[in-house]
C-alpha cells in the first residue's frame, strides 16, 4: 500500500470497519449499545441496570453504535491515507490487543449485577491469565516503540475514565461495560495512531 491505496480512503475505512466487524463477530458491540441506553440517562441504578439488559436498541444506544463505528472507520481511513502498511497493521494489531487487555483491569471492579455475564468471565480467569495478557500486551507495545507507548496511555486513561464512569452509575461493572470498554479502546488507539 505504498503510495496510494487502490480504494479512496473512506471506502478502505467502511471496508476495514466492515471487515473488523466480521472478524470479530460484533461480540462487543451490543455492550455499546447497551451502555449507550442506561449509562447516560438520569433514573435509579436499578432502573439503569434493567434498561441496559433489555434487548431492544433505544435511541441513545443507536447513537452510540453510530459514534463508535464511525470513529473505528474514520480512523482507518486516515491511517489507510498514509499509504504504509506498517503503520495500519500495527494499530490495528495494538488496538485488538490493548482493547482486550482492558478486561484484566475491569475485573478489578465490582460486579454491578450478581450473576451476570461479567461475573461469569471474572470466575473463569485467574491472576495467571491477567499477567500472561500484561507481559504479552507489554512486550508488543514495546516492540512498535514509542507509537506503543502512546497506545498504551490512551488505552489505559480511555478504560479508566470508562470504567470509573460505569461505577459511578452502576455501582460496579458489568458484561456490557466490558464490550463497551473493548470498542471503545479499539478506536481510541487506532486514533491515537492517527495524530502520530
Amino acid at each position: 500500500m505504498d503510495g496510494n491505496p487502490a480504494l479512496p480512503p473512506l471506502v478502505c475505512g467502511v471496508i476495514g470497519c466492515a471487515c473488523w466487524v466480521v472478524v470479530t463477530g460484533g461480540l462487543h458491540l451490543d455492550g455499546v449499545a447497551d451502555c449507550g441506553d442506561g449509562l447516560p440517562i438520569e433514573v435509579s441504578r436499578e432502573r439503569r441496570l434493567e434498561i441496559m439488559k433489555d434487548s431492544r436498541l433505544g435511541t441513545f444506544g443507536g447513537t452510540a453504535l453510530f459514534f463508535n463505528l464511525a470513529f473505528k472507520g474514520a480512523a482507518l481511513a486516515t491511517l489507510a491515507a498514509h499509504g504504509s502498511w506498517e503503520l495500519l497493521l500495527t494499530a490495528c494489531a495494538l488496538a485488538g490487543l490493548l482493547a482486550r487487555s482492558q478486561i484484566f483491569i475491569a475485573m478489578r471492579f465490582p460486579g454491578a449485577r450478581p450473576g451476570g455475564m461479567g461475573e461469569a468471565f471474572k470466575q473463569g480467569t485467574c491472576p495467571g491469565h491477567a499477567l500472561a495478557a500484561a507481559a504479552v500486551t507489554l512486550a508488543a507495545c514495546a516492540l512498535a516503540g514509542w507509537n506503543g507507548l502512546y497506545a498504551l496511555l490512551s488505552a489505559l486513561a480511555g478504560s479508566m475514565g470508562l470504567l470509573l464512569y460505569a461505577r459511578r452509575r452502576l455501582g460496579g461493572v458489568t458484561g456490557d461495560v466490558f464490550g463497551c470498554t473493548v470498542e471503545c479502546t479499539e478506536w481510541l488507539v487506532l486514533l491515537t495512531f492517527c495524530t502520530l
